[in-house]
């Protein structure tokens, strides 16, 4: 993204839109913060400039691609064909049976919803649960990331991009589940610097109920209740 600057009359209207805060003001001019912008799309999307002096490449190059697809939710993985940043599991229904009994999802967020996150900081995560033992859901775009599976390196080049948000998504046996989420939270406070959520998975029993859920209460943790209730499309 960039700014044509025999187009731009600095009014600024473009500022408060961005969610990255990559406009700004330099040597009177107004530009893009090139390390802070996440190529997100949202200015372009908002048609916010009245004289549509914001800009995009014809082609965003390697690794920066890295941050339209991850920040973009118009733009479509390569690796996987699906739009957005995390599985399509996630998003709609276990279409694909990816979260058995037994098994407990989490996705661990990185970025939203404010302030973004580099990938070096999804490393961490990525080479955190590497570490302990976790399945890695297969679809998920960080997936394509990782240089190392044995220990969850990401490749070196793409360390320093800045995105909206990055998922990483896993599924741990449930009797580990509860000990996951202690050791990743205390992790997570000590070592990450950028919003991070972190949320969990279980399938529900035939009356609808999920003995996780359950146990989580149990314990303190006092899960938030606005949780996505995937139904129907179910693989019989």
């Amino acid at each position: 993204m960039y700014i044509d600057q025999e187009l731009c009359k600095k009014c600024l209207d473009c500022k408060p839109v961005c969610p990255m805060g990559a406009f700004i003001l330099k040597d009177k001019k107004v530009v893009v913060d090139y390390e802070t912008c996440v190529e997100c799309g949202v200015c372009l999307r908002f048609e916010i400039c009245p004289e549509n002096a914001i800009k995009q490449v014809d082609e965003i190059p390697y690794p920066r691609i890295l941050r339209s697809v991850f920040s973009d939710p118009l733009q479509r993985h390569e690796s996987t064909g699906i739009l957005g940043r995390g599985t399509e599991e996630m998003k709609t229904n276990d279409v694909t049976n990816l979260f058995q009994k037994g098994k407990i999802g989490f996705s661990i967020e990185l970025g939203r919803p404010v302030g973004g996150a580099y990938l070096r900081d999804l490393e961490k995560v990525v080479k955190k649960v590497t570490a302990m033992g976790v399945t890695f859901a297969e679809d998920n775009p960080v997936v394509q990331l990782i240089a190392d599976r044995s220990t969850g390196a990401l490749k070196p080049e793409i360390l320093g991009e800045r995105v909206l948000s990055a998922i990483v998504e896993c599924l741990v046996p449930e009797e580990r589940a509860l000990r996951f989420i202690d050791e990743m939270a205390e992790f997570l406070r000590a070592e990450v610097d950028c919003v991070v959520t972190m949320s969990a998975v279980s399938r529900a029993d035939d009356d609808g109920n999920s003995a996780f859920l359950q146990k989580l209460k149990e314990v303190g943790k006092n899960p938030y209740p606005n949780g996505k209730v995937n139904i129907g499309m179910a693989i019989v």
